[in-house]
């Protein structure tokens, strides 16, 4: 079991067979943020939404929490389908997740798709625990809907999207939600990003507020491809889902790795 997880991730699995392809969501969202993903992929792959700890239906985390912890849990889950490997999927939190998945077990990662990456520091997240501890849990909707670019924030479908996920809240969101902004406030270990082997997909909406940093990929993450969609924020999987799903479709066709039709 995970350290400070006190119990298995929550997950839901869409499709029942081919090659693993997990998704880790932002916060203060949770798996649901992935359901265009989930949907459009399921025919080709095995996929698994998961509600990372604190989240949706998963146990909240205990202080102490950091990055590492989450990953481990996330190959707890994986490790329920399968022995080998799997595609992962991560969006701002998630992909922070995705990034310690990738390091720590490279040779289980067979690809890994970015968004919602920047890499900057890690500084504002100290901010966003403070804020949570300050204005409570009615920050998280409002949280969910600055995700977006300032364009999109009235959009009906994306008000219902947010409205929907914070109406889950257990009994530990709040704690929980501090605890992650927390771990996110802690520095990469130095050797993190050389770690991770697998090739890499960076996907960035131009309204993205990490955007500035992203374009700093090739330093951190030597080798790994940059896509941007244009007028897309921090949440592109749901802001921009056709967009998102067509480059991730080029990227793994490029590798030999998506059995499915290439639009």
């Amino acid at each position: 079991m995970a350290k400070h997880i006190p119990g298995p991730l929550y997950y839901e699995q869409f499709g029942a067979t081919g090659t693993p392809m997990i998704f880790c969501h932002s916060t203060p969202d949770d798996h649901r943020l992935w359901m265009f993903q989930t949907a459009h992929f399921s025919p080709w792959y095995r996929c698994l939404a998961v509600d990372l700890a604190g989240y949706g239906r998963s146990p909240a985390p205990q202080k102490g929490l950091t990055i590492a912890d989450m990953a481990d849990a996330c190959w707890e889950v994986v490790d329920k389908v399968t022995s080998g490997g799997a595609i992962i999927h991560g969006n701002s939190l998630g992909s922070r997740v995705a990034q310690y998945m990738a390091a720590t077990q490279p040779k289980r990662t067979i690809a890994l798709i970015l968004s919602g990456i920047g890499f900057g520091t890690s500084d504002n997240m100290k901010r966003w625990a403070a804020r949570y501890r300050d204005e409570g849990l009615a920050l998280r909707q409002r949280q969910v809907i600055e995700h977006f670019a300032p364009e999109l924030q009235s959009n009906p479908l994306l008000q219902h999207y947010a409205k929907m996920v914070c109406a889950l809240s257990n009994v530990g969101t709040l704690e929980s939600i501090i605890t992650v902004n927390e771990a996110l406030a802690l520095h990469y270990p130095p050797d993190l990003l050389a770690k991770i082997t697998s090739p890499t997909l960076i996907i960035a909406g131009t309204k993205d507020f990490s955007f500035a940093t992203v374009h700093q990929h090739d330093t951190h993450m030597p080798g790994s491809t940059l896509k941007t969609i244009e007028g897309a924020g921090h949440g592109v999987p749901i802001e921009a889902p056709e967009q998102y799903d067509q480059a991730c479709v080029e990227f793994l066709t490029r590798l030999g790795l998506h059995p499915g039709p290439t639009v």
